[in-house]
Parts: structure tokens; C-alpha cells; sequence
């Protein structure tokens, strides 16, 4: 089975569960051969400038961070629910240390639209092109218990991108 583009106005998704227990995989990079994941279970989707919107989480201290910030896109894939052990791996992992892909039996393939691949075995997959990116400010927390998640000050960079392409598995 392969992947079939969709309509982002089609799409079906619920965006307070989209992500479910496990979450879903960010990729970012300049190809297949320079790229980077990791798995992420915070995000936010919406209209955003007129745009359909992503927004993506990363911290500075991921190894994902190199490839975001020097990228200009990244993709966001979701595996069928037999590969929860590819998505533990890449959200406990560094790819610093190990080869994720192989380790994990995923392919990056070419996307549609953006430099960034996107996982051949993903069920839905989204190609985003960075439109806006910013450092989250602790002194902008209204909510004091946001602190209890940065421990460490490792506060995460927002990546807004715009949906420009979605595939679904056939």
C-alpha cells in the first residue's frame, strides 16, 4: 500500500487527540540522507495568517533542533498502531547516538512540496513550510504550573508551519 495525496481541506482530524498515547513522528532536514526525527505529543493545528497551520514543539537540547533550525519545512507522520515500539525509540533515542531509521525499520522517502521526507510506513502524513518560528519566554507563563515541564530551562522553540501537502494510506 501506498501513500495517496489528500486535500488539507479534507482531512479529518481531532486536534486534542490526534496525537493519542504515543504521538507521532516530526522529521526535519534537507533530504533523505540530511535529516532527523523524533517522536512529538505536543502540537497544535488550526488557521493561522489564512493558512492551515501546525505548530511543532522542538527543545534546544534535541538532537532535532540542529535540522529544524536550518531547515526551511518538516513533516509530521503518524505510524499504524503496530509501530508504538518505532515511536518509543525515537522519542527516547538520540539520532547523536544511533541510526533511528534502521533501528527502528522506518524509510524516509521524498516528500511532495518540501525538502524534509516524510516516513513511507505512516498511515497520515503532513508536509508543513516553516512560516514562523519563536523561542517559548518563561516570562510570558501565565499559568505557573507551565514551569513544572522545564525543569532544566530547556524551553521548547514553536515551529508554525503551513500544511502545503497530506497523503493518507490507501
Amino acid at each position: 500500500m501506498s501513500l495517496l495525496p489528500i486535500a488539507v481541506k479534507d482531512l479529518k482530524i481531532q486536534p486534542f487527540n490526534i496525537y493519542g498515547n504515543e504521538g507521532a513522528l516530526l522529521l526535519s532536514g534537507s533530504g533523505i540522507e540530511n535529516c532527523n526525527t523524533m517522536t512529538i505529543s505536543w502540537g497544535t493545528f488550526g488557521v493561522m495568517w489564512g493558512k492551515p497551520v501546525v505548530m511543532v514543539m522542538v527543545r534546544p537540547t534535541r538532537h532535532t533542533w540542529e535540522f529544524i533550525t536550518e531547515a526551511t519545512d518538516f513533516t509530521v507522520n503518524w505510524l499504524p498502531s503496530n509501530m508504538k515500539d518505532a515511536l518509543r525509540t525515537c522519542g527516547s533515542k538520540s539520532g547523536r547516538d544511533i541510526n533511528k531509521f534502521r533501528e527502528c525499520g522506518i524509510k524516509p522517502v521524498k516528500a511532495q512540496s518540501v525538502d524534509s521526507p516524510i516516513i513511507s510506513e505512516s498511515i497520515l502524513t503532513l508536509e508543513c513550510r516553516i512560516i514562523y518560528r519563536d523561542d517559548l519566554k518563561p516570562s510570558n507563563f501565565v499559568d505557573p504550573a507551565i514551569n513544572n515541564f522545564y525543569a532544566a530551562n530547556d524551553f521548547h522553540g514553536l515551529f508554525f508551519g503551513e500544511v502545503t501537502a497530506a497523503a493518507i494510506k490507501e
